[in-house]
């Protein structure tokens, strides 16, 4: 009896423990639940058509020449990502371009000759993007301020 128990447990505890191997490497059980990510930046803008063009007005003066919204947010996993993404790029003056690439880790469509893959081609947080692009910049303060005018922009246009 008693060592059916200690191969219940033993079995037990390998199942849990392989379970954490397989879930990003993590012992947190929260982390092995995969979450809904919701909606992507180009199903949120295909979602309502009237936001889309009200917003594609709002930044027209930051996107890239001969593209349109939908296709500068392409791949991105939030609106508000890609928006304050466009403010970064306008901000410190950086090619959205290669703050694409880096922030959704998927090669861009377009001139990025002069860009460089993101390390390990793995997707970065807008900040370390920034810090990748342009050491010089206070990173963690353009990020902020990005961010804060995406919400401000989708706020406006939804409105």
């Amino acid at each position: 009896m008693r060592y059916k128990w200690l191969v219940m447990g033993a079995a037990g505890v390998s199942i849990l423990f392989g379970a954490a191997g397989v879930a990003a490497r993590s012992y947190n059980p929260l982390k092995w639940i995969k979450k809904n990510p919701g909606p992507t930046a180009n199903e949120e803008l295909a979602a309502n058509k009237e936001e889309e063009r009200k917003l594609s007005l709002q930044l027209q003066a930051l996107l890239p020449p001969k593209t349109t919204l939908k296709e500068a947010c392409n791949g991105f996993l939030s609106l508000e990502n890609c928006v304050a993404a466009l403010h970064v790029s306008r901000n410190i003056k950086i090619k959205f371009n290669c703050l694409k690439w880096d922030i959704t880790a998927a090669r861009p469509s377009g001139d990025v000759k002069t860009c460089e893959a993101p390390p390990r081609a793995k997707p970065l947080t807008l900040i370390k993007a920034i810090r990748v692009l342009n050491s010089d910049a206070d990173a963690k303060a353009e990020a902020k301020n990005a961010e804060r005018r995406a919400r401000e922009d989708i706020k406006d246009a939804t409105s």
